[in-house]
């Protein structure tokens, strides 16, 4: 869905005298003004709800990154990633976002998605379980009862966490449970520990005051990126500057979030009036944007930039999805094929600007696991 430049013209008025002069007449000739380029419209799907995590697309906005680039953005809440992915496959979308593992499976069976940036670099796929309860180690799993969403990204590793730490799978007893109150039912002890994505289920735990613990799948090579942007291949060849104007647009906006951690949490607030009013609000979205800042201090970005994909991960992401959730005739397309790298469009923080971001994830990054 490609919309043009649009062009206007709004004439002046000279007046030209010919004639004699007791027979002066006027003749209006219209001179137009150099042609005014009209914004571009894009739309833009999250993978989830605009919670603190997504502040930074709408930072994007708000400060005019996108403006300045001649980019009008409308930007929708998502249902998941696989339906994020359909959405922007099946030109409902211009863009979007959707989690790594669903988008290596999506282009594993052929949807034509391509990979134009990534927003984080752990998925921090892991069992959460009370930090004052009997789960102290891995291996006290077994025989508990663990909450899963069956439709859940994070749910078809779980065999494969059993098999690597040394659990007997068939002596846990897996509840399925609404991703609406599968948190609550670990509160409220209907099940020991459940499986989650960390980012978005953490901050649910910490505005109830209920600690946790987090084992982190990637402890044993089950590790993923978090969230890809990502566009059709002939999106992209038709608007390949577009693309590059949006993915540098969203980039700086993620900058700016983590260098003004604090003023993002109010604009946010501000824009997001539902989440506003919500208990709690401004400490649930101060976790997500410091839980977004700590996984974007990664090597990937250090070197190379906010945004850089790093495409041998990739391929070592797609060995994992498919022999875990996979079918056997699954076969991931090499990276290169679907990943694009702008240099242009990845914006670098200076020595000094990684040094105050790191001290300020440090508890973020503590809540993942990562310190």
């Amino acid at each position: 869905m490609t919309n043009t430049r649009g062009f206007g013209e709004k004439p002046s008025r000279r007046a030209v005298f010919a004639g004699a002069a007791a027979s002066a007449a006027a003749a209006v000739i219209p001179f137009p003004k150099p042609a005014i380029a009209q914004p571009v419209r894009v739309h833009y799907t999250l993978s989830w709800l605009p919670i603190g995590q997504y502040a930074f697309i709408y930072m994007a906005r708000q400060l005019g990154f996108w403006k300045q680039r001649g980019i009008e953005m409308e930007i929708s809440r998502g249902y998941g990633s696989m339906g994020a992915i359909q959405g922007i496959s099946g030109d409902k979308f211009d863009m979007g976002g959707a989690a790594t593992g669903a988008v290596i499976l999506s282009r594993t069976r052929g949807l034509d998605i391509k990979i134009v940036g990534t927003q984080g670099y752990d998925a921090g796929l892991g069992i959460l379980a009370p930090a004052n309860g009997p789960i102290k180690k891995p291996k006290d799993l077994e025989g508990k009862n663990i909450g899963v969403t069956a439709a859940g990204g994070d749910t078809p590793f779980l065999p494969a966490y059993c098999k690597a730490v040394g659990i007997d799978y068939a002596s846990l007893n897996i509840v399925s449970l609404d991703s609406q109150i599968i948190e609550s039912s670990v509160i409220n002890g209907r099940v020991d520990a459940m499986v989650a994505f960390a980012m978005s289920s953490i901050p649910n735990f910490v505005t109830q005051n209920f600690p946790v613990k987090l084992f982190r799948f990637s402890d044993y090579g089950i590790d993923f990126y978090w969230v890809n942007t990502l566009a059709r291949q002939g999106f992209i060849e038709k608007n390949p500057q577009l693309v590059r104007d949006v993915q540098a647009g969203m980039m700086d906006g993620l900058k700016w979030t983590m260098l003004n951690p604090q003023e993002a949490v109010e604009r946010h607030l501000k824009e997001q009036e539902e989440l506003a009013i919500t208990k709690n609000a401004k400490l649930f979205t101060k976790l997500g944007i410091g839980m977004l800042s700590s996984i974007n201090i990664a090597p990937e970005t250090e070197q190379n930039g906010l945004g850089y994909t790093d495409s041998d991960k990739i391929d070592q992401q797609a060995k994992q999805v498919v022999l875990y959730t996979g079918k056997p005739d699954d076969t991931p397309p090499p990276a290169k094929d679907y990943v694009i790298n702008m240099p242009d469009a990845m914006p670098k923080l200076t020595a000094e600007e990684w040094r105050i971001v790191r001290e300020r994830s440090k508890p973020y990054a503590q809540m993942l696991g990562r310190a």
